[in-house]
Parts: structure tokens; C-alpha cells; sequence
């Protein structure tokens, strides 16, 4: 195996009849999965798609779209993914930055490209996923009928870009990363032999595919096991996903934090059979330790916690032995990554001490970002892709994440990490979520704030937070003034946009946001 294009031939040999994808009453077959990807293939070269031309994809979850992954990679074309989020600017930025070939679209999406297609730097052909003739453009059952299923002749380098995923953009405008077929099917490897994934898996697809956590962490790593995804719509609906694993009898999923918050404080929870889930996998932000306790205790079933970015690619695991004693460490490295916390020139940090998690680019990690040489060069040094992230180091070659470098705050020449303070301030019975950050302090510079989302049926304010944390944790770190808020903003990962927050605070200052 030694492309993308690769996982669905090989497993149209093993298991032809066998059902690789299931949404709602649709299913495709490990052959019927190849010969759509092939047919795509061609049709895509009959428009003019050759090796390294860009094709974006927006549209919600559905079995097309990992069709449309395959046959990109097949005919040697890099896919775009777009998030289905997007309003027109955003669209716009994403095309002219990426200067796609093609731009395949769900139905739900004509207006806002009609509403864009203007602005384009150049013409892109369009395709609607599904629907009737277009005006002006193909609709792709027009660009796959009567095309060969047979493999495309086309010679492709693994380390050739696969695919340029544009990040969430929290700290500037969004940057493409470019990923090649090599480094994802590496890290395909790594999470199928650390999560112990089976070939007999149900795996329980509710993240965006346009986002790496549904197609590359979930998706992916499921397929070229040659066991089953079965992929959910847009949102999240904790009865419709608690009822989709009594269904389909799910064996392993992937959830963000935010998503088993939800599902641990669900009144219904007890009226599903959820006992054919074996394995839970999570990640993408931060997990306060009061919602993995509940999680555990509700579940009872192995849990994973994962770490990466788009830049590193998945990178390393909690183990389920590791969450006995150690459920608030972060990981260590996948047996195929090679991660060190350093200082600032490039030591390694002592046990105990707190530094920055590079991981080797070599491979996992990404080509670069796509037409933004200087941010590429600030973000890969010596081989070494510079994340952001503070860790302290644990021994034993793990590690605990503590926050973004980004994020940490600076008080009166003390160092202060909002993950503490949001593990502490989560851990009372009234608060379903908190986010902490900084903000303008005439004396020390930057003090605490926080952001409370509390819970239905729960009377808080600012004081009873403030008095709950000084009994916790030092009278430096707890917050100077508390928020009250319905909802925290996220992004498709489930993390919270911090940005959003801060920015008030911040933008008379002319200061960082």
C-alpha cells in the first residue's frame, strides 16, 4: 500500500462484498466503494484534473464524500476540503488561496457558490454532488456515468501532496496544509496499531468529514482495516448518536470533549443498549477531569485520548492501561512519531519542567503550508514542525499538555495556565463548561478571566466562582472577574475559540487577541 488510492483497491480484493460504509438506509461495499472512486478517477481527468491540480469538496457528511476523497487521489489530484460553516468571504478566501481545477458542491450549498463563483481569482468548473442539470456546469453522476471502472493509469509519488487542509484560523487567516499520501497512511498505521483497531470494527462517524478527525482519524484508519464506518449527518444529536450504537451494534467511535459532556449529562442516556461499545477514542481539546470521570463511569469501556494537529498529524496516545493512574497525562508518542518537548533552543525539558511540543516532520508531518513559504520556515525548523503547545513532561516518554503558548497568561511576571484554572473551575457541581484566558490588567499586566456556561437548574455568580477556586489553587491564578455565557464559541473541532472572547478585552489596548 503505498497511496491513498491504494486502501480502497486493496480491500475491493479481500472483502468485495463486505460493507465499508452505511449512512442511514444508503451503503456502499468495499467493491462497490472502488469502482466509484475509479469512475470519478476518469471523470475527473476528462475535465482537465491531472497530478497535483486541486479539487475542493464542500458539503455535509455523506458517503459521496469519501467516494470524492478516493477518486481525487486516484487520478493524483489533491482534495480541498471546505468547511460546510463557511459564509461567502470564507469560501472565496479558501478558493483563491487553493486555486482549484474543480469545485464539487451538495445541493445545499448552489446559492452560496452562486454567490461566490463571481469573486474567483479564476474559473473553476463546477460540479454538484447531487441534484439535477446544472445551468451552467456537470453534475457528478453526469461526470461518472458510462466511465471506466478500471484503475487509472496514473503514476503517483507518496510523497506527493494528498490533500490541503485549511486550518480554523483562531490566530490569523486560514493557512493550507499540505499532506502527502505518505504521511497519512503512516499515521493511519499508527493509530489502527495503538488503538487496536480490529478488522471487525462498527465505527461511529459523527465528526465533519471535512474536518482530519472524521476522515483521517476515524474514516481512514477504519477502512484500511477493512471494517465498517457508519457516518452521521450534520450536528450532534445525543439521542440519534445513543441510538445509532444500539443500531448498528458500534464497537468504537470518536468523540471531543464537548461531545461526551453532552452525552454524560443526557437524561435518556440509561434507555439505550450502548454495551457493544468497546472502545471510545477522544481528543482535539482539552478534558476536564470531572467529564472523564463521568464518561468512564457511564461507558465502562476502554478509552484512548489522542493528540495532534493538522500540521503533525496524530501524534501520540493515552492508552487505556495509561488512564488507571494517569488519566490527566496527554500521551506519549505513536510507536511511528518521534515528539520532544524542548525550551526555546531546542533542549530537551527535564521532568517536571514545562516546554514546547515539536514533533518531527519526517513522518508524519505535514509538506508545508501551501503558498505561504514564511510561515512554513516559522512553523518547520531543522526538520522539527514547533506546534505551540506547552507540555510539562511526565517521564517515561509522556507528557501533559498544560496549553497553548498562545493562550498562557502572564500575571505580574508569573507564568499562568488557563487549563489548570478550567480544570478546577469545571470540577463544581453547577458549571457544564468553562473557558479561562486573559485579559488588560493596569498593575500585573494581564489577570484571570473567566467564561461560565452553567448548568440547566444551577444559580451562579461571579463571587461563589472566585471563592470556589481560592480554596483550590493559588490566590494569583484565580480568576479577577467571571462571565456568564448560554453557549462558548467553537469551532468544527469542538475547541473553543478563545479569540472571540478575548477580543473585546484586547482590541482598545492594541494588544494581542
Amino acid at each position: 500500500m503505498r497511496f491513498i488510492g491504494d486502501i480502497p483497491r486493496l480491500n475491493a480484493k479481500r472483502y468485495p462484498d463486505k460493507k465499508a460504509l452505511i449512512m442511514g438506509k444508503e451503503c456502499l461495499t468495499f467493491g462497490e466503494l472502488n469502482r466509484q472512486a475509479n469512475q470519478l478517477a476518469h471523470g475527473l481527468m476528462s475535465i482537465g484534473v491531472e497530478r497535483g491540480e486541486r479539487v475542493v469538496i464542500l458539503a455535509y457528511n455523506c458517503l459521496k464524500c469519501v467516494v470524492i476523497n478516493y477518486g481525487v487521489a486516484k487520478c493524483g489530484g489533491i482534495i480541498v476540503p471546505a468547511n460546510f460553516r463557511y459564509k461567502k468571504d470564507e469560501l472565496v478566501y479558501l478558493i483563491n488561496n487553493s486555486e482549484p481545477e474543480v469545485l464539487l458542491f451538495g445541493p445545499e450549498f448552489s446559492s452560496l457558490v452562486d454567490e461566490a463563483a463571481p469573486e474567483f481569482s479564476k474559473p473553476v468548473r463546477l460540479v454538484a454532488i447531487s441534484g439535477g442539470p446544472l445551468a451552467s456546469g456537470l453534475t457528478m453522476k453526469e461526470l461518472m456515468d458510462g466511465r471506466s471502472e478500471t484503475e487509472p493509469n496514473v503514476q503517483i509519488d507518496p510523497a506527493s501532496a494528498f490533500t490541503i487542509t485549511y486550518t480554523s484560523g483562531t490566530t490569523g487567516a486560514p493557512k493550507g496544509v499540505l499532506a502527502s499520501h505518505s504521511a497519512f497512511l503512516n499515521i493511519y498505521q499508527g493509530m489502527v496499531v495503538e488503538g487496536d483497531l480490529q478488522s471487525n470494527e462498527i465505527t461511529l462517524v459523527n465528526l465533519p468529514l471535512f474536518h482530519t478527525g472524521g476522515m483521517h482519524a476515524l474514516v481512514q484508519p477504519t477502512l484500511i482495516r477493512g471494517s465498517t464506518a457508519v457516518i452521521m449527518g450534520k450536528g450532534f444529536d445525543p439521542d440519534e448518536v445513543l441510538d445509532s450504537i444500539a443500531r448498528y451494534n458500534v464497537t468504537m467511535t470518536m468523540w471531543v470533549p464537548t461531545m461526551l459532556a453532552m452525552l454524560v449529562n443526557h437524561p435518556n442516556v440509561a434507555r439505550y443498549d450502548i454495551s457493544s461499545l468497546e472502545k471510545i477514542w477522544y481528543g482535539s481539546s482539552a478534558i476536564s477531569p470531572t467529564v472523564l470521570e463521568a464518561a468512564q463511569d457511564l461507558f465502562k469501556t476502554r478509552f484512548y485520548q489522542w493528540y495532534g494537529q493538522t500540521e503533525t498529524g496524530m501524534v501520540s496516545v493515552l492508552r487505556p492501561e495509561d488512564h488507571i493512574e494517569h488519566s490527566q497525562w496527554t500521551g506519549r508518542e505513536m510507536f511511528n512519531a518521534d515528539l520532544r518537548v524542548a525550551d526555546e533552543d531546542g533542549r530537551a525539558t527535564p521532568i517536571g519542567e514545562i516546554g514546547e511540543i515539536i514533533s518531527a516532520q519526517k513522518y508524519l508531518g505535514m509538506i508545508g503550508y501551501h503558498n505561504m513559504e514564511e510561515a512554513t520556515r516559522k512553523t518547520i525548523r531543522d526538520g522539527w514542525i514547533h506546534t505551540g503547545d506547552l507540555a510539562r513532561v511526565e517521564g517515561g516518554g509522556y507528557f501533559t499538555i498544560v496549553d497553548r503558548m498562545s493562550d498562557m497568561i502572564i500575571s505580574g511576571a508569573e507564568n499562568i495556565y488557563p487549563k489548570e484554572i478550567e480544570d478546577v473551575i469545571s470540577s463544581h457541581p453547577g458549571v457544564r463548561e468553562v473557558t479561562v484566558f486573559g485579559i488588560p490588567d493596569e498593575v500585573y499586566g494581564e489577570s484571570v478571566c473567566a467564561v461560565v456556561v452553567k448548568k440547566k437548574g444551577h444559580e451562579l455568580d461571579q463571587e461563589e466562582i472566585i471563592n470556589f477556586c481560592s480554596s483550590r489553587i493559588s490566590s494569583y491564578k484565580k480568576p479577577k472577574r467571571v462571565e456568564f455565557t448560554d453557549e462558548l464559541p467553537k469551532n468544527p473541532s469542538g475547541k473553543v475559540i478563545k479569540k472571540t472572547l478575548r477580543e473585546p478585552y484586547w482590541i482598545e489596548q492594541g494588544k494581542r487577541v
